[in-house]
């Protein structure tokens, strides 16, 4: 048994202990997101998914008791109610792409996102969907790092980041279909259909929740080994250079010290992924652009008006 323990063993290891892995590898981290948004020149129009969000009767829409949301702002039409009484807005998701994006994270370093030719043929370096919430795809050159392992892997590597939902609390860091305005009612007489009103949008320090995938086959780094000086023949003084005045002194031997041992570092954790982001309240959120200045009130100022906060639940309806 223990012989062909050993023999297993040495098949998964190898010589030299490091072997491709046979399975993809998915790393979880945490990551923070940064670039300009605009639609895609593919499709320039909002996708035909919907996020149906559950308003009070004027369709407003409360975060922590601050108005976020007002469809009395644009058309009080856009309310709607179902079966049960319950009233709500409809609003389209919002496909987007970046050509300045910047990723983040403690697992990855030592690369940035790769450019793709897909809007307009400029280099893209992420995109993505505004629907409850942002999620980025794209991928990244350099060197991810799994925390469970310790291992390193070097290449290209398809990463996710998913922002906060537009109901979290700190959902304001990132955009919202909120901020794209894509509402719509085409039940309404005559119809509201969605209509793009912002062109660009700017995220600074968004975080996200990142899927790293390392692709099946890829070999960690084979770890270096440390380089030790070879201890070389030290120099002793000539006495005859010392001046004739200078008396000798008979050598001190040092006491002997016993050099406390140095604690190695705890591993990094990795966040499983239903766990929340911690957001650092000193970000400086999201910079927008002149279209967006009457959301960003809202956002920033809230409302005094006294009304029953609305949940954060929403329902997306797939056509």
């Amino acid at each position: 048994m223990l012989s062909r323990t050993l023999f297993t063993i040495a098949l998964s290891f190898g010589t030299l202990g490091i072997h491709p892995a046979s399975a993809q590898i998915v790393i979880r981290s945490t990551g923070v997101v940064s670039g300009t948004v605009v639609p895609p020149s593919q499709n320039p129009n909002f996708n035909q998914s919907t996020t149906r969000v559950n308003t009070d009767s004027q369709g407003r829409y409360f975060r922590n008791g601050q108005l976020v949301y007002s469809a009395q702002d644009f058309n009080p039409n856009l309310v709607q109610v179902d079966s049960s009484g319950r009233y709500f807005v409809d609003f389209r998701g919002i496909p987007i792409v970046s050509t300045d994006g910047v990723l983040t994270s403690p697992v990855l370093s030592g690369g940035e996102l790769q450019p793709v030719r897909r809007n307009h043929n400029a280099p893209t370096r992420f995109h993505g969907t505004i629907q409850d919430e942002l999620v980025v795809r794209g991928r990244y050159t350099g060197i991810a790092t799994d925390p469970a392992t310790g291992f390193q892997y070097q290449g290209t590597f398809d990463i996710s980041g998913q922002g906060a939902r537009y109901s979290d609390r700190n959902g304001g860091t990132s955009p919202t279909v909120f901020d794209f305005r894509s509402h719509y009612n085409f039940n309404a007489n005559p119809q509201i259909p969605p209509r793009p009103t912002v062109s660009s949008f700017r995220i600074n320090a968004m975080p996200v929740q990142l899927r790293v995938t390392i692709p099946a086959g890829l070999a960690p780094i084979a770890p270096s080994s440390p380089t030790i000086p070879s201890p070389g023949t030290p120099a002793v003084p000539n006495p005859g250079t010392l001046p004739p005045s200078t008396p000798s002194v008979p050598p001190i031997s040092a006491p002997s010290v016993r050099s406390p041992s140095t604690p190695s570092a705890p591993p990094a954790t990795v966040l499983p992924p239903s766990a929340p982001i911690g957001i650092d309240p000193n970000l400086s959120g999201i910079l927008s652009s002149n279209q967006l200045q009457q959301v960003s009130r809202v956002v920033l100022e809230g409302s005094k008006a006294s009304s029953r906060q609305i949940g954060p639940s929403s329902r997306i309806l797939l056509r």
